[in-house]
């Protein structure tokens, strides 16, 4: 017997698991009852295993056949972004990328470059999504999340862009009125301003030269928004923990200062992340949208770094 698998077959497979009934499968695909049940048995005779229980009522997927499944998804989907990039060869990237960014970065750096993106490749049209949830990539109907993490999730393809440094930082006016804030102690009695992310109450960890310190912060301000967090230390409102990516031009220019910079705070993450599902091969746009992503933080993140 021929034993070449015929990816028809396996895509009449995927039909099944996803339908649910060797019925709706086969309206699905235009065949007739009988001849999707003959279809099946050359499949399950091809591969040697059972790979459906079914009863009167209900049907049921064996161990076989959800390693079959598995692999057939990722199989199709292959196949569907090799015959996309074939026929994108010579001519302009076109499709649809569904794309998660975190609240921080996407509101204070990544939006205008998307916005040069879309501009650049008209063919491509964009979903943005900002917030800081990630969940299932495929049930949030997501191609690609950007995500700021210190243990990035098994469950996706993860790729690092680069670190995040975070820091401790306050208006000119608000260190104004106070004495200066020169040991973690100084702390106590300021207004702390942090990401929500890290808890009512938290132990901040600050590290210098190795050595790590605790203090055991209860912030009065916290929000998930970024740019109001940037607002409201702008506004001198109290010590603010942000990472670097958002500070940086304040710092530069004098309107934030550092406070306590001989010590290195720890943030929500350290690094960023470009995350894709593990089982889909990303499409040319994807692609594409991620390598343009890439390269403008590359360019800039040099100013997100800590002082040396």
């Amino acid at each position: 017997m021929d034993n070449r698998i015929d990816l028809n077959l396996i895509q009449f497979f995927v039909a099944i698991v996803q339908s649910r009934t060797l019925s709706e499968a086969a309206r699905r695909t235009g065949m007739t009852r009988s001849n999707a049940s003959r279809q099946l048995k050359a499949l399950e005779l091809l591969m040697g295993a059972q790979l459906l229980r079914r009863t009167t009522r209900n049907m049921e997927v064996t161990e076989a056949g959800q390693l079959l499944y598995s692999h057939g998804v990722r199989m199709l989907e292959e196949a569907q972004a090799a015959r996309a990039s074939i026929d994108s060869l010579g001519k302009s990237v076109r499709g649809d990328v569904r794309i998660r960014l975190p609240t921080g970065l996407g509101h204070l750096y990544l939006a205008p470059v998307l916005l040069e993106f879309a501009r650049n490749y008209p063919d491509v049209s964009l979903r943005v999504l900002i917030n800081d949830f990630i969940g299932d990539l495929i049930s949030a109907e997501v191609d690609v999340a950007l995500k700021i993490t210190s243990a990035p999730s098994e469950d996706h393809v993860a790729r690092k862009i680069c670190d995040i440094a975070w820091c401790l930082c306050a208006a000119p006016d608000f260190i104004a009125t106070r004495n200066a804030i020169a040991t973690i102690q100084d702390l106590t009695g300021c207004t702390l301003i942090t990401p929500a992310s890290m808890g009512r109450r938290f132990d901040l960890k600050l590290d210098m030269n190795g050595t790590r310190v605790l203090f055991k912060a209860t912030p009065r301000l916290q929000s998930g928004d970024y740019p109001y967090l940037l607002e409201a230390t702008l506004a001198g409102l109290g010590v603010a923990l942000l990472p670097r990516y958002a500070v940086w031009k304040p710092l530069q220019s004098g309107a934030l200062q550092e406070v306590l910079p001989q010590y290195e705070p720890e943030g929500v993450g350290d690094s960023l992340y470009l995350m894709t599902a593990a089982n889909r091969f990303p499409t040319m746009a994807t692609r594409t949208l991620m390598e343009f992503i890439t390269e403008h933080i590359k360019q800039h993140e040099t100013n997100w770094r800590r002082p040396k």
